[in-house]
């Protein structure tokens, strides 16, 4: 399933600073993103396991429109 990000609604936020217990394992870091899965618009969390990896998405959203395009397994749970 290929999801379409359009921006980073909030973070990089670590995941010792929220109480939840679906954070999937290994995870340190979360970005809530506007995403677009099948021509339907939604906000989504996506994990990262470090900051840099996440500040990257932040990054990409600070200099341009164009959406990410991140190919995610079927049974992901997104939107």
């Amino acid at each position: 399933m290929k999801v379409k990000v359009w921006g980073v609604m909030e973070g990089p936020i670590a995941v010792e600073d929220v109480e939840d217990s679906d954070i999937p394992m290994g995870s340190n870091y979360f970005l809530v993103c506007k995403s677009e899965i099948d021509g339907i618009m939604g906000e989504d969390n996506f994990w990262f396991e470090d900051f840099d990896s996440a500040y990257e998405w932040k990054k990409h959203f600070m200099k341009s429109i164009e959406p990410l395009v991140v190919d995610m397994p079927d049974d992901s749970g997104y939107n």
